[in-house]
This record gives C-alpha cells, sequence and structure tokens, in this order.
C-alpha cells in the first residue's frame, strides 16, 4: 500500500510560489520576431518604438495630471449638503434681496397687440358649363427638347450656308467662261461675287 500523505505534505503543496518560480513578464512584440533586416524589420521596429513612447508620454501625463489634482484648491462653491446646513444655521438667508423685492412689485408690462388677421380671397362660385383652367404642365424632358431644338436649326443654318457656298461657286465658274468672242463676262463675274459679300456680311 502507498504511504498515507500527512498533514505537513498538504500544508507544503498549498504554499505560494516564490518569486523566483514566478515566470517574468516578457516585453511585448511587434510583427514576427524571424525577420530578416531589411524594410518589414525597421517598420515593426518603428512602430514598437512609437507605440513605447506614447506609452511613456500618457503616463507622465496621468502622474502630473494626479499632482494637479492633488495641489489644486478646493472649488468655491459649497455642496448640497453644506448649503442646506448653512440655511438651517442662518434662516435669514432665506429672505428676498430689496432689489429683488422692487421688481417683483413692478406691474406687468402691456402685452403687445395682436397682428391684424390678412383678409381672406373672396371665394366666387363657378358658374355652370365652366371648366377649372389648369396650368399646362410642364413636360419632363423640357430641356432635352430645347436642346434638341438648337441643334436642329444649328444643322439648318450649316445646311443653307453649304447649299449657298456651292451655288456661289457654280455661279463663279458659270461667269469665268468666256463669251462667243474669247472675252471675260464681267457683269456675271461681278454679280456673283456681290452675292458672295452680301452673304459674308450678312452672317456677321
Amino acid at each position: 500500500m502507498a504511504p498515507i500523505r500527512t498533514r505537513d505534505a498538504k500544508n507544503a503543496s498549498k504554499e505560494p510560489r516564490t518569486e523566483s518560480a514566478v515566470k517574468k513578464r516578457k516585453g511585448f512584440s511587434v510583427g514576427p520576431a524571424n525577420l530578416p533586416d531589411g524594410t518589414y524589420r525597421r517598420k515593426t521596429q518603428k512602430l514598437k518604438s512609437d507605440l513605447i513612447q506614447k506609452a511613456k508620454v500618457k503616463k507622465a501625463y496621468a502622474k502630473i495630471k494626479a499632482e494637479e489634482l492633488a495641489t489644486q484648491p478646493k472649488s468655491v462653491y459649497a455642496t448640497a449638503d453644506e448649503e442646506q446646513t448653512n440655511e438651517a444655521a442662518d434662516p435669514a438667508s432665506t429672505e428676498l434681496h430689496p432689489d429683488r423685492v422692487a421688481m417683483l412689485n413692478e406691474p406687468a408690462p402691456a402685452p403687445a397687440p395682436a397682428p391684424e388677421p390678412k383678409p381672406k380671397a373672396e371665394w366666387r362660385p363657378r358658374q355652370e358649363g365652366q371648366r377649372r383652367e389648369r396650368k399646362p404642365r410642364e413636360s419632363a424632358f423640357k430641356k432635352e427638347m430645347e436642346i434638341a431644338e438648337q441643334r436642329r436649326k444649328f444643322a439648318e443654318a450649316r445646311e443653307k450656308e453649304r447649299d449657298a457656298k456651292v451655288k456661289e461657286r457654280e455661279a463663279m465658274i458659270r461667269a469665268k467662261r468666256p463669251d462667243q468672242f474669247g472675252k471675260r463676262r464681267l457683269g456675271r463675274e461681278s454679280k456673283a461675287l456681290l452675292d458672295r459679300v452680301q452673304r459674308i456680311v450678312g452672317q456677321s
């Protein structure tokens, strides 16, 4: 049979661990530990140093804030309990200030006159057989129709201009043909040139 454990052995097992037995806490790590020396390693090191710096700043701020709160004087405003005790001790403090009493005794100002209501539009009965005139409803494609109309007019103007140029060219060719005696027809040429000049001046 196995030997029975004594009370001392049980107590010894329940004793707290010593400092050497407790594992020491390791520092935190950012990124994998086996990174080769390069861009990624330097980046992780920079992130770690930034986190450490922020933690130090936060700790220093908390320390300074605690010191400031400890050295800060008490608030000038009394707490609710202190006010109640003061009022109970000094019943004369519940009296109103003389200026406030004078303000309360003043007569109330007269209320401002109400604005006059606007006259309602006169209702006229509709005669028999007459229909109510409805406003024409705007088309949903009004803008698109206007743009299409402008394009159509522009195309028509270009077509007219092209036709006029073709006619002028043909008239000039006919006018430059010599007559039966081989002479130039200056009258026809001048008429063709005059038509061309009138068209250019009319456009401008």
